[in-house]
């Protein structure tokens, strides 16, 4: 099976508006980054209905989000959510005869410290080997790499480790979030923080098996995706491709599609 990661730099159906259509239901295409969730949708190749599953808990199950998700999915796929308060049973449960998993954006860490305790690490790797699509934005679309910039509480930004899926770094949020971007040039400049990825609100990195198939980009805006690697004169910013091998860090994953 081949190893699926769909990374979106910020934005989408998480961060919609209630909008609604003029038959009165709620309706997320209105807003967000419709492109992306179709996209994504496509990327299965399901023959029959898409099962999608939302795991929320960088927000802490934030419940507008856990709405969105359903609004935007309803008429398209069959949906679920894995609450925070879940224990072994109802996550492996919520695991089985996914197609999908879409993890939300918030606070990284927290979020990465939560599955490490109550197992849902291991069921995250268990259900990608068996080639369900991971994917999410912000946290949700960064946590697969080996090595990470997050923002703390006194708005600094300070290194941490990812689940080590793939190699290499990535920064989400990067032409729209200034005092990010700059942090990830300076620590990937000094070494601190090794080469990577960033990617823009309103694009998505599609990756197989540890190479990126395609950049998704649903702004007219300029959004893009990049590669930004150290040389010795600081960092160089170069247009993220498709064909780019980003690798994995953990060699367990090697040659399993």
């Amino acid at each position: 099976m081949a190893i699926q990661i769909y990374a979106v730099g910020g934005g989408g159906f998480t961060h919609a508006d209630n909008a609604s259509s003029d038959n009165g239901r709620p309706d997320n295409r209105l807003n967000g980054d419709p492109l992306l969730e179709d996209r994504l949708l496509d990327l299965t190749g399901a023959a029959q209905s898409t099962h999608i599953g939302y795991i929320g808990h960088a927000s802490a199950d934030n419940p507008q989000r856990i709405a969105n998700f359903h609004k935007r999915f309803y008429d398209c796929a069959e949906t679920r959510h894995l609450p925070i308060s879940a224990d072994a049973s109802e996550a492996t449960a919520f695991f089985q005869n996914l197609d999908i998993v879409y993890i939300g954006g918030g606070e990284t860490a927290t979020m990465l410290a939560h599955w490490q305790r109550s197992g849902i690490t291991a069921l995250l790797m268990d259900a990608i080997r068996q080639g369900v699509v991971m994917a999410g934005v912000s946290a949700g679309a960064i946590c697969w790499f080996s090595d990470l910039l997050l923002g703390n509480s006194s708005d600094g930004y300070e290194l941490h480790p990812g689940l080590g899926l793939l190699a290499g770094s990535a920064c989400p949020h990067y032409s729209n979030e200034a005092p990010r971007k700059n942090a990830y040039h300076h620590h990937i400049a000094d070494g601190s923080l090794s080469s990577g990825i960033a990617i823009d609100d309103g694009v998505a990195v599609w990756i197989v098996d540890g190479v990126v198939k395609s950049v998704d980009i649903a702004r007219d805006d300029g959004s893009n995706a990049y590669v930004i690697s150290q040389v010795a004169e600081g960092v160089n910013i170069r247009p993220l491709k498709a064909g780019h091998d980003i690798g994995f860090a953990n060699i367990g994953f090697s040659g399993l599609s």
